[in-house]
């Protein structure tokens, strides 16, 4: 800060007003200092100013699989409203293991995050921790949580699961449903029962596809392809009549996409196929995938609100944000 000073023509104590983010100062006092630090290629030391402050301008995220197309985007996203708020995002990944996410917490605690964004994984393990954590830091769960007392943000899974379902039915054809593994809560559990509700609501008679819940994937291209390819085998698909496979998500439709061809069946042609998430990818796959999309803008937007937001302004309310999806039709469906 010293040679900041020294280097600007500036006393130290105005220099530290600047650092500290006083809106005091006028706008030439502020360039001369700005103008100084990029002669110095001055970069603040984060942990100091966190130290003193007992705050800091980072943000943690945990998720669960990094590599999860869908949580890249939104990383995307969050990274891009995190750097319009003059913060940073610190990235950490479970890897669907219990212990390391319990460690990722501890770590960004002991960071003094200014908050932390979070996608559980779906067990107890964690739950007495993170009740402990939710009492001395602002945590944001989104798209899964443990329970529905918290805050979070997440797409309306009954609602853009509805969608789907009722479009399907517009095309003469029944949808049976092809669910994940347990790995997500309340996003598996709340699908499932959009599609039931739905179904239920058109007056037809749901057809879930038996799978194996337990199995902790998130491999869901093997794990779609290879349940479909089971429940066709044992003479599912001919005795329920469903002209459609409705997927969870869209890695579940291209895993499944596969197992329809293996069993003669043709995609978009004579089996219709919808995924769910929009994907980027799914413009380019044979067929083009009919999909939900989700608004995860508008769901990486309030994540990052609430990291911002004075909990005073909640008035002691629960932060909870679900965005509607949209249709997007393509050659799948």
């Amino acid at each position: 800060m010293n040679d900041v000073a020294a280097a600007a023509g500036l006393s130290r104590t105005t220099v530290s007003k600047f650092f500290n983010g006083s809106a005091t100062l006028k706008p030439d006092t502020r360039e001369k200092i700005e103008r100084a630090c990029r002669a110095l290629n001055y970069v603040p030391d984060l942990h100091a100013v966190s130290l003193v402050t007992g705050r800091s301008n980072l943000v943690g995220v945990v998720l669960p699989f990094i590599a999860e197309p869908f949580f890249g985007k939104v990383l995307q996203l969050m990274e891009r409203e995190a750097a319009a708020l003059g913060l940073q995002i610190v990235i950490q990944a479970s890897n669907n293991d219990t212990r390391r996410e319990a460690a990722a917490l501890m770590a960004l605690r002991a960071m003094k995050v200014h908050g932390i964004i979070l996608t559980p994984i779906e067990s107890n393990d964690n739950r007495a921790l993170l009740a402990s954590l939710q009492k001395e830091m602002r945590i944001v769960f989104l798209d899964s949580f443990m329970d529905e007392n918290c805050h979070f943000v997440m797409n309306d899974n009954h609602q853009s699961i509805g969608l789907m379902v009722n479009y399907l039915l517009s095309r003469n054809v029944r949808p049976a449903y092809l669910g994940t593994p347990r790995i997500a809560n309340p996003s598996r559990p709340e699908r499932m029962a959009g599609y039931i509700a739905a179904m239920k609501a058109a007056g037809e008679t749901p057809e879930v596809i038996p799978v194996a819940v337990d199995t902790p994937t998130w491999q869901f291209e093997a794990f779609a392809y290879e349940q479909l390819l089971n429940w066709c085998g044992q003479g599912g698909l001919r005795e329920s009549g469903a002209g459609a496979i409705m997927c969870t998500t869209d890695r579940m439709a291209f895993g499944a996409a596969k197992a329809l061809r293996k069993f003669g069946r043709h995609p978009g042609k004579d089996m219709l196929l919808a995924g769910h998430d929009n994907l980027d990818i799914c413009e380019y796959m044979d067929p083009q995938l009919t999909t939900v999309h989700q608004d995860i803008e508008r769901i990486s937007q309030a994540a990052m609100h609430f990291i911002q937001l004075d909990p005073a302004e909640l008035g002691g309310r629960l932060y909870q944000q679900r965005f509607a999806g949209r249709l997007v039709i393509r050659e799948s469906a």
